[in-house]
């Protein structure tokens, strides 16, 4: 008899814990975060990278950029290389 916790319970409340701070963290994107992230999955769209993935490195990307630097995703990726490493090791596009 086993005396310690269930793992497949503590895998659930993770998950629900990792959903609800992914939902307040939504919330909390402007209307311009937003567009700059939809206009970084359009940029790439001709790449035809895993749609979650992608969608998961540009949110990484669009919080490094403050809100007051006017970069676009590309301009980003140039003018800054280690965000884009970063970014596609957090989101598993990295190769």
């Amino acid at each position: 008899m086993s005396t310690g916790a269930n793992p497949w319970i503590a895998a659930c409340g993770l998950a629900g814990a990792l959903v609800i701070a992914v939902q307040v963290a939504a919330a909390e994107l402007s209307a311009a975060d937003l567009a700059w992230i939809d206009t970084c999955i359009a940029d790439r769209k001709p790449e035809r990278l895993d749609p979650a993935k992608l969608r998961q490195y540009c949110e990484c990307m669009q919080e490094i950029v403050e809100d007051n630097e006017p970069f676009t995703p590309t301009e980003l990726e140039h003018s800054y290389p280690p965000a884009h490493v970063v970014c596609m090791k957090k989101s598993g596009l990295a190769r």
